[in-house]
C-alpha cells in the first residue's frame, strides 16, 4: 500500500512537471536549450523537446551554435534534400570549426530534414574571432556583431575568472573578448530571427556557458535587443523526469535514428 502511494505521489509530480513545461513551452517565443557538448543525455532531450513541438503543431526554428553563420546556405540545401549529411558537413567545414563528432547531433539535425523544419546557423565565424584576437573587441566593426556591442557584466567577468584558474596562460583580456563576441554575435543572431520570424518560437541549441541564466551570456543580450521577447531556459536536469510517463517523442517509427534515409516534405 505505501508502494502504491508513492507511486501515485510520483507521478502527480510528474504529471505537474509535465503540464509546466508544456506552459513554457506555449509561452515563450525564446527556448534554450543549453547542453554540455558532448553529453548525449543533453542531445537526447533536445530532440524530446523538438519532438514534442513538433507533435503539438508549433511552428519554429532550430538554432545551433555548433554552424558558423557564412555556411548557412549548406543547412537549406541539406534541409531541402538536396545535399547528403556527409556534404552538409564538409560545406560547413563542421570538422574544423565545431569538431564535435557529429553522431551527438545527427538525430536532431535528421529529425530537421524528416520535417522540414529550418537550422539557423548563429555562431559567428572563426575568421571574425581571429580578428577580435588580433585588433580586440572595440576596434571590430562587422555585420555579426551588434554596435554598439553590449559589454560583459561584473558578474560575468567573476565568472570567467573562475574559468581561468584552469587556464593560467590565456591572456585575461582576449579570452574576456572572445566570449563577449560569441554572446553579442549569437545573440544579434537570434534577434534578426525574430524579425524575420514573427509567428516562430526559436529553439536554440548552445553551450551551457552561452545561457547559464537569464542576467549573461545570450539570454542577457538578447533581452537587451530585443526588451519585448519572453525566453526561457529550461536545464534537461530540471526536466528529464517529465518524460518518464509520457509518450516518448524522441522515438516513433520514422525515427531520426533510423537506417533508413529522413523523408522531406515535397
Amino acid at each position: 500500500m505505501k508502494i502504491l502511494f508513492l507511486f501515485f505521489v510520483l507521478f502527480i509530480s510528474i504529471t505537474k512537471a509535465q503540464e509546466n513545461l508544456e506552459n513554457l513551452l506555449n509561452n515563450h517565443q525564446v527556448i534554450f536549450l543549453p547542453e554540455e557538448h558532448t553529453s548525449r543525455e543533453d542531445h537526447q532531450f533536445q530532440l524530446r523537446i523538438l519532438r514534442l513541438l513538433n507533435s503539438k503543431n508549433h511552428k519554429f526554428i532550430i538554432a545551433m551554435e555548433m554552424f558558423q553563420q557564412p555556411f548557412q546556405d549548406a543547412l537549406d540545401l541539406y534541409v531541402s534534400c538536396q545535399i547528403s549529411e556527409e556534404e552538409m558537413l564538409r560545406r560547413t567545414d563542421y570538422r574544423r570549426r565545431w569538431g564535435f563528432d557529429p553522431s551527438l547531433y545527427r538525430d536532431i539535425w535528421s529529425f530537421a530534414k524528416e520535417k522540414g523544419i529550418r537550422i539557423v546557423a548563429i555562431n559567428i565565424s572563426s575568421e571574425l574571432l581571429q580578428k577580435v584576437r588580433e585588433e580586440g573587441l572595440e576596434r571590430v566593426r562587422n555585420e555579426s556583431l551588434p554596435y554598439p556591442v553590449i559589454p560583459q557584466t561584473e558578474k560575468e567577468m567573476r565568472d570567467l575568472r573562475e574559468v581561468l584558474k584552469n587556464h593560467p596562460r590565456v591572456d585575461e583580456k582576449r579570452f574576456f573578448e572572445v566570449q563577449n563576441a560569441w554572446d553579442n554575435g549569437m545573440a544579434l543572431a537570434i534577434a534578426r530571427l525574430l524579425d524575420k520570424y514573427p509567428d516562430h518560437k526559436i529553439l536554440v541549441l548552445v553551450g551551457r556557458g552561452h545561457a547559464k541564466d537569464y542576467e549573461s551570456g545570450i539570454p542577457r543580450r538578447l533581452g537587451i535587443l530585443k526588451p519585448e521577447v519572453s525566453m526561457t531556459i529550461l536545464r534537461r536536469e530540471e526536466f528529464q523526469s517529465t518524460f518518464l510517463f509520457s509518450m516518448d517523442f524522441s522515438k516513433d517509427s520514422s525515427s531520426a535514428s533510423s537506417m533508413r534515409e529522413p523523408n522531406c516534405r515535397p
